[in-house]
């Protein structure tokens, strides 16, 4: 048996503690190393004790759970787990602001007399401990260069016409490059966004409407029959994939599964261009697994421009890197850069070989 993984619990509720640390020593694979009863606590536990994963309350009393996320992955980066109440009970931003701030995941809180069993815990921790976490100092964010680094060559549109979609697939880590690639994208930009994010269904709303006060495109859950707009962002609902049926519609259809994913960016990506050719635009963001990949190989076969967030801004290079390994990405960019090649991309322009 290997080294079992360490874990702290932070909430300032004693019974939620309790059910929290029961439902995690269930799993042999687990080990609460340490419990805390409010943000300050938490950092210094995780200071002292250096958990693999910490699992994060939101509200609490002397700090609350977003001021210790970021004081957390300032110092000590940490694999951390917020588990909240209910977001149609707060505003949007409250619980996506910790995506911003470097937590990776969100869930909610089952009620307290649900019993231990729906205190389901042990695979999203697991899968956690193995994410390489960056530290997060938000006040001292990397200015975009003007210039983002490229493999490849650019296919060009056809007849000189902009793209007809951006179709973009993410995961672990993606709502905060999200985030800032929606706020950096001008109103006028041309091409319209369709988007599969991998998040825990009770947040989308609350992840659309987060993304959607950043941005100045209009940006929403995308539903049945909905046209594609430029200007608009559609961000595909839990329990569905996101299609293009054909150019300028979108479509939610039931399914099963694919990449261990619905909605999944494969589906969205190789509907678009199927539908686009070569005027879509494909682009990969972090997360685990290999969701994604196909799609990119089929924009890549159609003609379209393919884009990947690379490794060294990644939380998680597993979607990115499973397309860079089938050598079908056009352009690797930092994190940090997406919004400003995609101006250039969408406009026709080059984008300048290195950084």
């Amino acid at each position: 048996m290997g080294k079992k993984v360490s874990v702290l619990v932070v909430d300032d509720s004693h019974i939620c503690r309790q059910l929290i640390c029961e439902a995690l020593s269930r799993d042999s694979d687990l080990e609460v190393v340490g419990t805390a009863n409010n943000g300050k606590e938490a950092l210094d536990a995780a200071r002292e004790l250096r958990p693999q994963v910490i699992t994060m309350d939101v509200e609490m009393p002397v700090m609350d759970g977003l001021t210790a996320v970021e004081h957390i992955m300032a110092e000590v980066p940490t694999p951390i787990l917020m588990l909240t109440a209910d977001p149609r009970q707060q505003a949007p931003e409250l619980t996506c602001r910790a995506l911003e701030l470097g937590a990776l995941a969100l869930q909610i809180k089952p009620a307290i007399d649900a019993g231990t069993d729906a205190w389901n815990l042990s695979r999203e921790v697991k899968l956690l401990s193995s994410v390489r976490v960056i530290r997060h100092i938000h006040s001292k964010r990397r200015p975009p260069l003007p210039g983002a680094g490229t493999v490849g060559t650019t296919p060009t549109p056809v007849m000189g016409m902009p793209y007809g979609v951006l179709a973009v697939a993410s995961s672990t880590g993606g709502p905060q490059v999200l985030f800032r690639m929606l706020s950096e994208l001008p109103a006028d930009f041309p091409t319209p966004i369709v988007i599969v994010q991998h998040i825990n269904a009770a947040f989308s709303e609350s992840l659309a409407g987060w993304l959607a006060n950043s941005s100045k495109l209009k940006v929403r859950l995308a539903q049945d029959g909905e046209q594609l707009l430029p200007g608009n962002v559609l961000i595909a609902p839990p329990g569905q994939h996101l299609v293009i049926p054909f150019r300028g519609r979108v479509a939610l259809k039931p399914g099963v599964e694919r990449d261990g994913h619905m909605p999944s960016g494969t589906v969205l990506l190789e509907s678009a261009a199927k539908a686009y050719g070569r005027r879509t635009m494909g682009l990969i963001l972090t997360g685990m697994g290999e969701d994604g990949a196909d799609g990119m190989v089929a924009i890549k076969q159609a003609g379209g421009v393919t884009v990947a967030q690379n490794e060294e801004s990644c939380v998680v290079f597993g979607m990115p890197g499973a397309a860079v390994a089938r050598k079908v990405v056009d352009h690797v960019i930092h994190g940090d850069d997406i919004a400003g090649a995609l101006v250039r991309l969408a406009r026709g322009e080059s984008l300048a070989v290195g950084r």
